[in-house]
């Protein structure tokens, strides 16, 4: 199968990262579960512009720092041994230096990166699942999910507090090993 996997909230845990990151910088001490929606500004009574501000000042740090979600980095390897094309699929912005965040984290946490299987600046990530022919797409950000589900993407939920009130009754997983059973469903 042709699996699109994005990254931030679905294959790295980028709003742990994040969190951390703004706490240190705010001087808060803002939790895990105080964050409910998929941006982090009203956790921090921060605007949207405010918001937007901050995560761009921060954002190669964000990008530089995190986990992989646990197993997730295992469960791709496999995949792709299996004879699955792994195509990484991130809204990050295309410039030089995220890109080469970008790829460092995934080769540093031993991604089946292939230094060809990364498309950065996917705005639209349903339309460019839809000329990739992706089978199966795998993400957690809210407005990302609805475009993919809009589109008729095969669309995967990675579970997260702020997309548990998606309307849309996709298919969740909250541990990438749970993978190979939807994957077998979806063949």
């Amino acid at each position: 199968m042709r699996l699109g996997i994005d990254i931030d909230g679905t294959i790295k845990n980028t709003h742990e990262a994040a969190r951390s990151i703004y706490n240190e910088k705010l001087n808060r001490n803002v939790q895990s579960e105080d964050i409910t929606d998929f941006y982090l500004d009203q956790a921090y009574g921060l605007t949207p512009q405010e918001g937007k501000a901050l995560w761009r000042s921060l954002e190669s740090k964000i990008y530089t720092v995190g986990l992989p979600m646990p197993h997730a980095s295992e469960v791709l390897n496999d995949l792709a041994s299996q004879g699955h094309q792994i195509t990484y699929i991130t809204a990050r912005p295309g410039l030089y230096k995220i890109e080469k965040i970008t790829k460092h984290w995934l080769q540093q946490h031993g991604f089946p990166y292939t230094g060809e299987n990364l498309i950065m600046n996917a705005q639209d990530k349903a339309e460019v699942a839809h000329k990739l022919q992706i089978d199966l797409f795998f993400e957690d950000a809210p407005d990302h999910l609805q475009n993919l589900i809009r589109k008729g993407i095969r669309t995967v939920i990675m579970d997260a507090n702020y997309n548990r009130d998606f309307p849309h009754k996709a298919q969740r997983m909250d541990d990438w090993r749970q993978v190979y059973d939807l994957i077998d469903r979806y063949r």
